[in-house]
This record gives C-alpha cells, structure tokens and sequence, in this order.
C-alpha cells in the first residue's frame, strides 16, 4: 500500500485488456467504468469479473447509471445491486487464491 504522503497511479479500465497494460504500466489501482463518452457509467458485472481474473489490482468502480449525477429510487434499488453483484467478485477472487 502507498503511504499517505506517496503517490498513487489510478487508472481507469473498461476492458480487461486495459487492466492489463495498466498494470503493466506500473498502475498502483483501477477505475472500473464504461461509456467514458457519458463521464463514466457502471460497466457490467461480466465486465467487472474478467478484469478481476487478469489483474490483482485493487478496483474502484463507477456507481452511476446515466449521464446525469442525480438519481432516484429505482436507480438507487439497481445501483446497490450492482454494488453487491461487485462486491462478490471481489470475494470470489480472495476465495480463489487462498
């Protein structure tokens, strides 16, 4: 981990090619997005699990549905089953190296 005082190298992927050279690149993290055209929207989950298989970079991904930075109760409903969706990738991969 960097320390808080060092430098740290976000780069944002939205394929696992991407995530791939970014840590190649020396990348110290990953911002998972897509449709960088709208600012970055939540990839998908299929997208999510395959650039967790290349890489073991720590993942930050977008939480964002549409073009717009409000939301309302049905997109919030999807957006934490995302978040989850996300979170048991990341699970499923500490359950793999162990």
């Amino acid at each position: 981990m960097m320390s808080c005082m060092g430098s740290l190298l976000e780069v944002i992927a939205l394929h696992p090619a991407d995530a791939e050279a970014a840590q190649e690149g020396g990348a110290d993290r990953l911002e998972l997005c897509a449709s960088m055209e709208a600012s970055g929207l939540c990839p998908s989950v299929s997208t999510v699990s395959a650039i967790r298989r290349v890489t073991d970079l720590p993942l930050r991904v977008m939480l964002r549905l549409t073009d717009s930075f409000l939301t309302n109760g049905a997109e919030l409903n999807r957006l934490t089953a995302m978040a989850q969706s996300y979170m048991e990738i990341g699970r499923a991969s500490c359950r793999e190296r162990v």
